[in-house]
C-alpha cells in the first residue's frame, strides 16, 4: 500500500537526516526538527475567526433538504445520506452544523399516544459541495453508541450553521476535482 501523507514522508526524511548527521549533533538537530514541526503546527490550525467568516453567509431559509435518511450501514455505524438545494445566488454550500437526536417511541395501550425517550443526541457536521442555486449530496458515517430501541427508531435534526465560499471559488479548481 502506498502512503500519500506527505507528513509521513517529510518524517522518514527528518529522521534518515538525523542518521546521516554526526552522533554529537543528533540531539540538537532532533530538538530543531520537534520546534520546527510544533511551529508549522501551530501555523497550520486555522483561527477561530477565518471559521466563523464563512459560517450563516447563506441563511437557513435558503437551505432546502430535499431527501435525508438516517441508514443502517454495513458493519459498525450508520449513515446520514441525503440531498441539499442550496438556493443562495452568489455563495456555494461546503458544509452544514447538524443536531441529531434519536428517540426510542413506545406507543401506550390506554391512549393513541406516543411516550418517547432521547436516546442519543450529537452535533454533526456534514461536509458537502453544492454550488449556487444549485443540488449538493452528502454522505456521513455516524458512530452512535449501541441503542437498544425497545418501541420505533424515531429520529430528527436541527439545522445549526451553514458553511460557505464565495462564487467562483470552485472554477479555480482543476477539472477532475470538480465532478
Amino acid at each position: 500500500m502506498l502512503i500519500r501523507a506527505p507528513v509521513i514522508w517529510l518524517l522518514i526524511l527528518a529522521f534518515l537526516v538525523l542518521f546521516l548527521i554526526p552522533p554529537r549533533f543528533r540531539l540538537q538537530v532532533l530538538g530543531s526538527f520537534i520546534l520546527l514541526a510544533l511551529i508549522g503546527f501551530l501555523f497550520s490550525q486555522p483561527g477561530e475567526e477565518k471559521i466563523e467568516e464563512f459560517r450563516n453567509l447563506v441563511p437557513l431559509e435558503q437551505v432546502e433538504f430535499v431527501d435525508i435518511e438516517l441508514q443502517r450501514g454495513p458493519g459498525v455505524g450508520e449513515k446520514l445520506v441525503g440531498k441539499i438545494l442550496n438556493h443562495s445566488p452568489s455563495y456555494a454550500l461546503t458544509g452544514i452544523g447538524i443536531q441529531l437526536i434519536i428517540k426510542d417511541c413506545i406507543g401506550s395501550d390506554d391512549t393513541s399516544q406516543e411516550v418517547c425517550t432521547v436516546l442519543e443526541e450529537a452535533q454533526v457536521h456534514l461536509p458537502l459541495f453544492a454550488p449556487p442555486q444549485e443540488e449538493g449530496e452528502f454522505e456521513k458515517r455516524l458512530y452512535l453508541r449501541e441503542l437498544h430501541i425497545q418501541g420505533r427508531k424515531q429520529w430528527e435534526y436541527t439545522v445549526l450553521y451553514t458553511e460557505t465560499k464565495q462564487r467562483g471559488f470552485w472554477e479555480k479548481l482543476p477539472s477532475f476535482l470538480q465532478d
